[in-house]
């Protein structure tokens, strides 16, 4: 048997585990006859599916909302007879009810959950000893003491000769030491399929299954010319996995688009049964505030923390930079997500081999488009008689060929830049939801300093009704165009206007340009409904 190496269990600042020497006292798990282990695929293919986490928010790894369909191709040698294929290094949110082989017959599906984790060790070596190692963090002095364990993970408290103690939260730097790895664990997460009598040979085997803590979002990336007339826009797919496992060279695809699934809270995929990291949730020292420090003091003290995410990575290998690699991104087209329809769902294909990577992120182009028309809108809300609202500013465009975009637009974020004194400028962020081929997009760019409005009393009134005077200011050097809408709900109606407007979803809009350094006025009259 092979020389056992300790385990190490990091508490320092940022505890994370650690193997001296990644060597077990078995293999995975002890020789069963007939037993044949597939260790990696030869070809996977990952298609990404989307969750609500997908809307305009930033992913967070360990609660990822949707799911993968994953696809691998195997070839195994078996023995005449019936035999069990361990598939391992299949994803650790694997869902095995899921699981589909083809090209071979089988009997029984089984999910190895006893993985090598820290979540498992600790459940393994509830009750046995271990050894607790600190360190002085003035004097810098090691000490190492005998302890036992005597609770779960999720609670973790350990038996000294000086009484019990919990390990968490505790800001110590202090050490598990494991002595072996137990060898029911396993290394990689395992799905076991037991097969009937057969005669033995070569098979190429296609095990599909889905995954859970997977999900992809869009994000756009827009330029604006100097006149807010026509935007560039580089759509990105930023693909995430929280998953344990890494998928090398797969192909990938990421699916937009709504698919109902059915829960069943009783089954658990490997993720949720204990390859997870864990946290636990301690209160800020120095603090009794509820939240104050609270995300410092998680990444601080936490008893196993994840390793660090990997950054994003816009993958673009045939991308060309200009002399500023902030300046521009040219994306060739030969490096663009293709397109395709699948049923009522869009399926965006990446056309070159990538790395879906555990615990990451990546971004892949899947629209390029330039010169796509448009126009920036002042938009004003007035609501009763005369209450009036915050002036926005909004990017509104069309979705058509004709206005150079006519494409689906998956939801996601959008960052519009801007040039100003030679450099781009961030002036405005705003979520989508999927976008249809001629739909309008409207996209909020943010206040508005150089446009102000108020309303004034006219010189009329009637029984029911008064008069008010409008008027919108542009200190800009430019014109300006400006949509205000008149909501007056159940008290009141807005009639007589004194320029012209027209309806949208039944609301009055009064639409002009106000000139650069000038003013527009509008009279109305505010009727009280009865």
């Amino acid at each position: 048997m092979p020389h056992i190496s300790r385990l190490f269990l990091m508490i320092a600042g940022l505890l994370t585990p650690a193997i001296a020497s990644a060597q077990q006292d078995v293999s995975v798990q002890a020789a069963v006859p007939n037993t044949v282990t597939s260790d990696t695929p030869d070809s996977v293919e990952v298609s990404i599916y989307r969750g609500s986490s997908a809307y305009g928010r930033e992913f967070e790894l360990d609660y990822l909302e949707g799911f993968a369909l994953i696809s691998e191709t195997r070839t195994v040698t078996l023995p005449p007879g019936p035999a069990t294929v361990r598939f391992e290094g299949v994803a650790s949110g694997i869902e095995p009810a899921s699981a589909l082989v083809k090209d071979v017959g089988i009997e029984e599906k089984n999910q190895d959950a006893n993985l090598l984790s820290q979540r498992g060790l600790l459940d393994h070596f509830t009750g046995q000893h271990v050894t607790i190692k600190r360190t002085n963090a003035a004097t810098g002095e090691v000490t190492e003491e005998r302890a036992t364990i005597r609770s779960g993970s999720d609670q973790l408290l350990i038996q000294t000769s000086a009484g019990y103690e919990a390990v968490a939260c505790t800001g110590l730097n202090q050490t598990l030491v494991f002595d072996r790895a137990p060898k029911n664990l396993s290394a990689k997460p395992t799905l076991s399929v037991a097969m009937p009598d057969q005669p033995g040979g070569r098979y190429t085997i296609t095990l599909t299954y889905l995954a859970a803590n997977f999900d992809w979002q869009a994000n756009y990336v827009a330029e604006l010319n100097d006149d807010g007339t026509s935007v560039d826009i580089l759509g990105w797919l930023t693909m995430a996995s929280g998953d344990a496992t890494s998928f090398i060279d797969a192909s990938a695809n990421a699916v937009a688009g709504e698919v109902y699934r059915e829960e069943d809270d009783d089954e658990d995929s490997l993720y949720e049964q204990g390859s997870q990291p864990i946290r636990y949730r301690c209160w800020p020292q120095g603090t009794t505030g509820q939240f104050s420090g609270y995300r410092y003091q998680k990444r601080r003290y936490a008893l196993f923390a994840p390793p660090p995410p990997q950054p994003v990575m816009a993958f673009a290998p045939r991308a060309r930079f200009s002399e500023s690699a902030a300046d521009s991104i040219i994306v060739t087209g030969s490096r663009i997500a293709d397109q395709e329809a699948l049923g009522d769902l869009k399926l965006y294909r990446i056309p070159f081999p990538t790395t879906v990577a555990s615990n990451s992120q990546k971004q892949v182009a899947f629209l390029n488009k330039r010169g796509v028309k448009g126009e920036i809108i002042y938009e004003l809300y007035v609501e009763g008689e005369d209450d009036l609202d915050d002036i926005t500013r909004i990017f509104r465009m069309q979705n058509e060929k004709e206005e150079g975009l006519g494409e689906p637009l998956p939801s996601g974020s959008f960052a519009f830049f801007q040039r100003a004194l030679g450099y781009r400028q961030l002036v405005g962020e705003d979520n989508i939801r999927d976008k249809a081929i001629g739909e309008e997009l409207e996209l909020e760019l943010g206040g508005a300093d150089n446009v102000t409005a108020d309303i004034d009393y006219g010189d009329k009134e009637g029984k029911d009704w008064e008069e008010f005077v409008l008027t919108v200011r542009n200190a800009n050097p430019h014109p300006v165009t400006i949509e205000s809408e008149f909501a007056g709900y159940d008290d009141y109606e807005h009639k007589r206007f004194s320029q012209r407007t027209f309806k949208r979803d039944g609301l009055p809009i009064w639409r002009t340009i106000v000139p650069a350094n000038g003013e527009m006025k509008l009279k109305y009259r505010a009727y009280e409904k009865n």
